[in-house]
């Protein structure tokens, strides 16, 4: 399965605060990144500023939106990405403590480095530029990839594993 413009891989991430992640968003997939093409995603990394980079997964839940781009809205979300790793300055860990503030204390605040993004903060502000809001019901950028992950909007395509078969809803092709 090829991934196309706008696709949603979601990781399992191996870092040393994924499992700080997990326990927190109570998933195995802690990082979520987006398609520029059938090879290259956007990147945000915990250690390096965003950039568009080879896809370097090897297993990874690839999900897309239901209903598909326009032209317009195609090159708005790769203009979107391009002026946004121009200007990344790096990782937000505010947003990420002040998230996981919000969920576990309740307190309504967020903090944000200018020009720092999180994983999902980007793909959910770059949705919602080309007008489609992933995320109703929350404030944008104020996501996890989990919030993103039961968006209404997008659906399962298949699971990739890159060393086996990728498998398409629950089959090996």
């Amino acid at each position: 399965m090829k991934m196309e413009l706008g696709d949603l891989l979601f990781v399992k991430g191996n870092c040393y605060v994924s499992p700080f992640i997990r326990f927190f968003l109570k998933s195995p997939y802690t990082h979520v990144t987006i398609a520029v093409d059938h090879e290259k995603i956007c990147e945000v990394d915990l250690h390096r500023k965003m950039e568009i980079i080879q896809n370097p997964y090897e297993e990874y839940k690839l999900y897309r939106l239901k209903k598909r781009l326009t032209d317009n809205q195609q090159k708005k979300l790769l203009l979107f990405l391009h002026k946004k790793v121009a200007t990344s300055k790096g990782y937000d860990w505010w947003r990420l403590l002040s998230l996981c503030m919000k969920k576990y204390f309740r307190w309504n605040i967020i903090i944000h480095e200018q020009d720092k993004y999180i994983c999902s903060e980007i793909i959910d502000k770059a949705f919602q530029h080309i007008g489609i809001d992933l995320v109703e019901d929350l404030v944008t950028g104020d996501v996890t990839p989990i919030d993103i992950m039961q968006s209404k909007k997008i659906m399962y395509i298949s699971t990739i594993n890159k060393s086996m078969k990728s498998l398409v809803g629950g089959e090996i092709k």
